[in-house]
């Protein structure tokens, strides 16, 4: 996702699902393919070279599930303290938010 508006519909329509220093927000998209959001602020993550880091890796866990989360939308909010776990445990953390969004779209 890279439009503003694609954003602004997330935000208003969406779910949220929240994991402590991390939320998602999520929301049918009408394809069949998944699209992936970031929020990561720099007021939350403040030096560059960790939040793209960060982003990296909210990327690279995504495009491992994109198969399980079908035609949704996903915004990923980073929250403070994010940039202070350490990765396998991120990566757990992002692996539950995809189950449960899954389970978001087949109830729908």
């Amino acid at each position: 996702m890279r439009r503003r508006k694609d954003f602004t519909q997330a935000f208003c329509g969406g779910v949220r699902l929240n994991a402590g220093v991390v939320a998602i927000i999520v929301r049918p998209n009408g394809m069949s393919h998944p699209r992936l959001g970031l929020a990561v602020a720099r007021r939350v993550v403040p030096l560059a070279v960790v939040r793209h880091r960060l982003k990296r890796r909210i990327r690279e866990s995504f495009r491992h599930n994109a198969a399980r989360l079908g035609g949704l939308d996903v915004v990923v909010l980073a929250r403070p303290g994010v940039e202070k776990m350490k990765p396998e445990r991120l990566a757990d953390l992002l692996e539950r938010l995809w189950v449960r969004a899954a389970c978001r779209l087949a109830k729908r």
